[in-house]
């Protein structure tokens, strides 16, 4: 059973900081900016914090994300961690209302509102052998190999912790995200810290699925949130350890794009390399963007209109053996190289009920003959295994450390 703990006075040793009473609740309406126009602006919406699953898996993605991997520092003990997360909790409670902290110095970055703030936490395979937590690691959390087409660099790679950070207010994921390391005083260390962006709410009322910087809808074939395929894909079940269940594991990957050989092509052969038309995403054997692709229809010469070697092709199901996962990803564009190339791609998160079924098996695929391979590589890999939602009164990861 989940230990409780008092709000009014958490107080972390090894930062020498405490978290004081959230003020005037959580559950109240979040602040709404002067003047907005809610029908344009999400600046005064707010995600729920407490519930069966943590936020940010199934909410529809935000505008701009911070992607944190922390180490347990030397010494850090359950008991250490779990004050961490304690204190995480009561402040991203606070935040992701819209209402910020009473001891932190910024909260007023948070006076026009949250925009949809979601805060996630998960835990990577490393940390249960340090605090001896063997007996509750879950069968598929396992550090991801390296596949034949990577060029993993160390500072992108691995971590104890992940904290995702999601919302339509860059200012406010930035803010939200310093806070939350900084509550972790000396207990946790950076490993790696990555930003993400994806489109702006009110820059458009069109519903299709986002785009990548290739000018791709990106995330056609997610099941939709709700459903049983969805349930089914995301959400660890009776098969994993009981702390587990009702959360998920989640693959990070760091893709870099390369853009200026990507855009060399015309629109018909970047088509083809991805299986989908530019405009609206649908396969190349027609349709609209959520239907069946026809992996045997042929050209007027024979010639496959999917081709073998495209990444629907080999993405898909049929290819997959039933594997599945849903993907939640973010652009990033962190400027020139020391070479002088873009340093710019996607941050793909691959949500699953078990990566052994979802991601390897689908990465392993395509690893083999999909020609998206000569404009990217994945120069960053880490998995994550995220517990479920946090109930008033508990606390993230409870489920974990109170096994």
């Amino acid at each position: 059973m989940a230990a409780t703990f008092s709000r009014r006075s958490l107080l972390f040793g090894a930062g020498g900081l405490a978290v004081g009473t959230v003020a005037g609740g959580v559950a109240g309406a979040a602040l709404a900016a002067d003047g907005a126009d809610p029908t344009t602006s999400t600046q005064g919406a707010a995600e729920p914090f407490f519930g069966a699953h943590q936020a940010g898996i199934a909410t529809p993605v935000q505008s701009a994300a911070e992607l944190v991997a922390l180490d347990l520092a030397s010494g850090t003990s359950v008991g250490t961690l779990r004050t961490v997360l304690q204190a995480w909790t009561a402040a991203a409670a606070a935040m992701t209302s819209g209402q910020g902290e009473p001891d932190d110095a910024s909260r007023d970055i948070l006076r026009s509102g949250p925009a949809r703030l979601t805060v996630t936490v998960g835990f990577g395979p490393d940390l249960f052998p340090k605090l001896g937590l063997d007996a509750q690691l879950p069968p598929g959390l396992a550090p991801v190999p390296a596949f034949r087409h990577d060029a993993l660099e160390p500072r992108f790679v691995g971590g104890d912790v992940l904290v995702q950070v999601a919302s339509d207010d860059a200012l406010v994921a930035s803010h939200t995200a310093r806070r939350l390391v900084t509550l972790a005083g000396s207990a946790l260390t950076t490993r790696w810290w990555q930003h993400g962006f994806s489109r702006t709410p009110s820059s458009t009322t069109d519903s299709t699925t986002p785009r990548n910087l290739m000018g791709q809808v990106d995330g056609s074939a997610n099941p939709t949130p709700g459903t049983d395929l969805f349930d089914q894909t995301v959400w660890a079940g009776s098969t994993a350890p009981e702390w587990l269940r009702g959360g998920s594991f989640v693959v990070v990957r760091r893709i870099r794009m390369f853009l200026d050989t990507w855009e060399q092509l015309n629109r018909e052969q970047q088509e083809r390399v991805i299986g989908r038309t530019k405009d609206t995403g649908a396969p190349l054997t027609g349709g609209a963007e959520k239907d069946q692709p026809d992996f045997a229809a042929q050209n007027p010469d024979g010639s496959l209109v999917i081709p073998a070697t495209a990444h629907l092709r080999l993405s898909h199901p049929t290819s997959t053996r039933g594997a599945r996962i849903f993907r939640r990803g973010f652009s990033y564009d962190d400027g020139a190289l020391d070479d002088g190339s873009r340093d710019a791609g996607l941050l793909f998160l691959a949500w699953q009920a078990d990566p052994r079924k979802g991601f390897l098996p689908i990465q392993s695929r395509i690893d083999m003959g999909d020609r998206l391979n000569m404009f990217t590589r994945a120069v960053g890999s880490a998995i994550f295994a995220c517990p479920p939602g946090v109930t008033e009164g508990s606390y993230l990861g409870a489920s974990l450390l109170e096994a």
